[in-house]
């Protein structure tokens, strides 16, 4: 009692009060204002920790010193009955009523902000938002944790949520999450609903393994996100000679446990690896571990070592083959310079990809193989019938539904495209690489007045995907939305994932429509000697059309039509001056939309 009696009476109570008052008022303008100023995120963090840090010196300087009439005196200095007179105490008592006051008109001033503004910062009816409501089948694999004693086994434990992804991916009522997503939330702290509700599924499957020479142990288990209850659970203790039938099992198990509509023989077919070698499998998951997610020269190197020492692994072919599918488009970041010219670099693919089908485990699959050979020589009608006879067998498989819509924009078929696009729409709640890819494609043609209205949702549902952000920063401007898509530009900036390359590419759309070319012109400079993709598209950008033709001119003589034919997806792309590529055209019986011009193209 005595102390509560000297903390009352040296005014402890009352400065504590009066700071906590202050602290909040400082930290909700801070957080207001500071990123409308454009100011970084940890600035609002410096000031939430100052605050903090401040709480405890103010409580000690209140109880060492004490205000009087006199000024500010140390406690031992004061009688005692000065110090406790009301004039000493109503300062501080203004200053808490003061700052009651601020509260209350901040809270008022931000439901006004939020009632008035919240849904003009990108165009759409909020009213149509996507629901939060989640599949209840659909489920994301998380990277599964290394626990050898050596912890080298990473590439098994990468390699085994891969594939068991993969292999649940074939499963045509089950939504699964993509990898790009999953392993945001490697090593991830956060409590397994909270990552569900990132990743917007209902389950989730976690695991580990544990392998030495001769012993693997694998755990999964299969987590309901609503409640954190473990639905299924599984543990492995066996030979390494094991591992395939692990893997089979794991995903076959897992599928089982979501109550598929799939019997237990159709189940097995789907789930089947296709290796009969245990070494074959190894080396071919460890190439997987490597390709991020494209196949590297290193990972190509070990796709060739599990092609050798299993000759009917079609996964193996398959990869190996996609390597060199990159190779055929040198504009690409991701290929690869080899020195080879494109005759023998469409051998080498030709050679695996047909293996590849000759090998394939499934029917599904061998459609697969046949597309992308098809893409690869721009058979494109071809490669469509392909892809949506492997998407009626495999819905949910993201990746294949890109390559299908890249074909359509290609082929200028808008039909299939606007197919697609309602497909891929429809997972979009669920996936944030299907919101990616519906911005990705749908800004052009058809299907460009109903993605004005999906916009506002998508980034609702995914604030925190930046190639979704980046896809509708250029979705808004080719619709004329300009301040729409310079907020969405800012907070795209603002990201931690977000490339340097794309945000360079975002600001000079977003100055040429706001009229600042000579910023532009400038960012040409600095695009990397020998990127022809992106010159060609700064070009595009600045409207200088005649000299991004010849930029492409160099192609057309090397005979690397494939690598012309990946700027069919622009529509400021005339292919006119290319005559492979025009005879590619003609043959597929193709009627390209007249040349649009660049829409936000700076002008003069």
């Amino acid at each position: 009692m005595r102390l509560l009696t000297e903390l009352q009476r040296r005014k402890v109570f009352r400065v504590a009060a009066a700071y906590a008052v202050v602290a909040w008022v400082l930290i909700e303008v801070t957080d207001t204002v500071f990123p409308r100023l454009g100011l970084p995120e940890w600035t609002v963090t410096f000031v939430i920790a100052l605050m903090v840090l401040g709480f405890p010196v103010a409580l000690f300087l209140s109880w060492a010193y004490e205000l009087t009439p006199e000024g500010i005196q140390r406690e031992t200095n004061v009688n005692p009955e000065e110090a406790t007179g009301p004039s000493t105490g109503r300062p501080m008592d203004y200053l808490v009523v003061a700052g009651l006051f601020a509260v209350a008109a901040i809270a008022a001033i931000g439901l006004f902000w939020l009632a008035g503004t919240g849904s003009s910062e990108v165009p759409g009816d909020t009213a149509d938002a996507i629901p939060a409501a989640i599949h209840d089948k659909s489920i994301a694999v998380l990277p599964f944790t290394d626990y050898s004693v050596d912890g080298d086994k990473e590439w098994f434990a990468d390699g085994l949520a891969d594939e068991i992804r993969a292999a649940l991916t074939r499963t045509p009522d089950l939504l699964v999450n993509a990898r790009t997503s999953s392993f945001r939330h490697k090593n991830s702290d956060l409590d397994i609903r909270e990552i569900a509700a990132d990743l917007g599924v209902a389950y989730v499957l976690e695991g580990s393994v544990r392998m030495s020479a001769e012993r693997i142990r694998v755990t999964a288990q299969l987590i309901r996100a609503a409640d954190g209850f473990h639905l299924w659970s599984e543990h492995y203790d066996r030979n390494v000679a094991e591992m395939i039938e692990i893997q089979e099992d794991l995903a076959r198990q897992i599928a089982m446990a979501m109550e598929t509509t799939m019997d237990s023989e159709a189940l097995a077919d789907m789930v089947v690896v296709g290796a009969q070698s245990v070494d074959a499998y190894q080396a071919y998951l460890r190439g997987r571990s490597l390709s991020v997610p494209d196949p590297t020269s290193a990972s190509y190197a070990l796709y060739e070592l599990a092609r050798r020492l299993d000759p009917g692994f079609a996964g193996a072919h398959f990869r190996a083959a996609l390597y060199w599918w990159l190779q055929l488009d040198i504009t690409r970041a991701d290929s690869h310079e080899n020195g080879l010219p494109p005759d023998q670099i469409r051998q080498h693919f030709i050679e695996r990809i047909d293996q590849a089908v000759a090998t394939a485990p499934t029917p599904a699959a061998r459609m697969g193989y046949q597309a992308m050979k098809a893409s690869s020589e721009l058979h494109l009608r071809a490669a469509i019938d392909l892809y949506r006879g492997y998407l009626a067998e495999r819905p949910g498989d993201i990746a294949v539904w890109s390559e299908l819509m890249l074909q359509a924009r290609r082929a200028s078929d808008q039909a299939v495209l606007s197919e697609a696009l309602e497909a891929v729409m429809a997972q979009a709640e669920l996936s944030p690489e299907a919101a990616r890819l519906y911005l990705t494609f749908a800004w052009w043609g058809s299907q460009q007045e109903r993605m004005v209205d999906h916009v506002a949702a998508l980034l609702a549902r995914w604030p925190d995907h930046e190639l979704a952000w980046y896809q509708a920063h250029r979705a808004l401007l080719t619709t004329g939305e300009v301040e729409a898509a310079r907020k969405v530009a800012v907070r795209y900036h603002q990201m931690p994932g977000a490339v340097d390359e794309l945000s360079m590419l975002a600001s000079a759309r977003q100055a040429c429509a706001e009229g600042r070319r000579a910023e532009v012109e400038e960012m040409l400079a600095w695009v990397p000697e020998g990127d022809t993709s992106l010159l060609w598209l700064y070009l595009v950008i600045l409207g200088r059309m005649q000299e991004a033709a010849d930029l492409l001119m160099p192609l057309e003589r090397d005979g690397r039509t494939e690598a012309l034919a990946s700027f069919l997806f622009y529509p400021e792309f005339d292919p006119t001056p290319y005559p492979s590529l025009m005879r590619v055209l003609e043959r597929e019986q193709v009627e390209r939309l007249p040349t649009a011009g660049q829409l936000y193209a700076c002008q003069g």
